[in-house]
């Protein structure tokens, strides 16, 4: 007896689901199929939306509202400005990152855990170690 389960399924990006494109559909896809992915590998998967040409602000915005948000947001504050948000699907990212003058540079859909942006990375947590041992090492103004 063949379950419900067994049966696969794979819509077509050609088609689209409601009034999203198919685009948008197309890009859904490729989000649950990585997400699929990453829990059997662990390995992170990265989409540059930028990479799509075919994008137009339509169906950016339309992309952006299908994936809506989530509970966690984060802001880097470096060379450049990141802005972090998690999806209303838990492991699928929304990252920003923005120049200077606060244009967009970069945006990525990335799938995995955390963003390997928010992790802390050995050196900064060495150099950080260094000067919590130094603030210790000072008298304390009593």
């Amino acid at each position: 007896m063949t379950r419900l389960s067994d049966i696969p399924v794979q819509a077509d990006p050609g088609e689209s689901r409601g009034n999203a494109s198919p685009l948008v559909t197309a890009v859904l896809n490729n989000v649950a199929d990585t997400l699929a992915q990453f829990l059997e590998s662990r390995l992170a998967t990265v989409i540059d939306l930028r990479a799509m040409p075919q994008m137009d602000a339509a169906t950016y915005q339309s992309l952006k509202n299908a994936l809506s948000v989530g509970e966690v947001s984060a802001k880097v504050e470096a060379d450049v400005t990141v802005e972090i948000r998690e999806t209303q699907y838990a492991g699928v990212w929304w990252v920003t990152h923005r120049n200077e003058q606060g244009g967009i540079v970069t945006e990525l859909i990335e799938i995995t855990e955390i963003p390997d942006i928010l992790k802390a990375h050995a050196i900064d947590m060495r150099a950080g170690l260094q000067r919590l041992r130094q603030a210790l090492a000072e008298p304390s103004p009593v």
